[in-house]
């Protein structure tokens, strides 16, 4: 499948040396996001349809499940969606300025936004260490955040590390490469 002249380049045309991790996150992303999206839904058909309103016995904690499923799932979507270029970016300014200039504050937005998301990963990973001492527990049964708070805090240290990359990356060529999903096919 040919891509169009003016699409951006794909991350195997940019780089070679980033293929593994892009391999890596791929995977990761879709098996483990697809395995809990799964576990979800049949945790949810089942507690809510069949347990709940078929027997009047809905599964004690279903709900926590759910919860901690869903934060996991989210983790896991935060650094590939930054790698495939699948979060919003408002470009309306960026097209009626000069190329050099719009390229420049992107560079800019991207250092700005990786230092935020570092400062935010270093924010969840205190949180995850304060997390059993506080007693964040999930209500019916008690499992603690810390560990979600330290997944949330590597998720979120990689799409700084990408947003750094990406715009280390545009620095040098000008512009910044996307994981497309066809080239893993």
């Amino acid at each position: 499948m040919t891509r169009p002249e003016t699409s951006p380049p794909t991350a195997a045309e940019m780089a070679a040396g980033s293929g593994f991790f892009d391999r890596w996150l791929t995977r990761i992303a879709l098996i483990t996001g697809g395995t809990v999206l799964t576990v979800m839904t049949l945790l949810c058909v089942i507690n809510v349809l069949i347990m709940r309103k078929l027997l009047a016995a809905p599964i004690v904690g279903a709900e926590d499940a759910l919860i901690l499923f869903l934060v996991t799932f989210v983790a896991l979507s935060i650094p590939f969606g930054a790698r495939t270029g699948a979060h919003i970016e408002i470009e309306v300014v960026s097209e009626m300025l000069p190329r050099r200039l719009a390229l420049g504050l992107q560079i800019v937005a991207r250092l700005c936004g990786g230092a935020f998301l570092g400062l935010m990963s270093w924010q969840l990973a205190v949180a995850g260490s304060h997390a059993a001492r506080f007693g964040e527990v999930t209500q019916q049964l008690e499992i603690s955040y810390e560990p979600f708070y330290y997944l949330l805090a590597v998720c979120f240290g990689l799409f700084a590390a990408i947003q750094t990359a990406d715009a280390w990356q545009m620095i040098r060529t000008g512009q910044a490469a996307v994981l497309s999903l066809e080239d893993e096919a």
